[in-house]
């Protein structure tokens, strides 16, 4: 049994830290993403839903609240990950 919860805890923290690593690369990207658009790069759409686009004065604003959530995600992903590391340890 020992062997079966240990076998699903690795497996868990590879799916996870693979997670949590695109969740905080993916709210960097949004906050840079958000800065450059107001700056001038055009070539970034950021759109609130199909065919809405957000003016460009919102871009940081939008931007951040989406990094923020990612990166609270990205906590809880964490959590998980160190909860399966002292599964491991036990």
């Amino acid at each position: 049994m020992k062997i079966i919860q240990t076998f699903f805890c690795v497996l868990a923290i590879l799916v996870l830290s693979v997670l949590y690593v695109g969740l905080v690369v993916c709210a960097l990207l949004s906050i840079l993403a958000g800065i450059l658009r107001t700056f001038g790069l055009e070539q970034i759409k950021m759109s609130i839903w199909q065919d809405i686009n957000l003016p460009i004065s919102l871009s940081i604003p939008f931007s951040l609240i989406i990094s923020l959530l990612l990166f609270f995600c990205s906590l809880y992903v964490k959590r998980s990950m160190t909860f399966c590391l002292s599964k491991l340890k036990h």
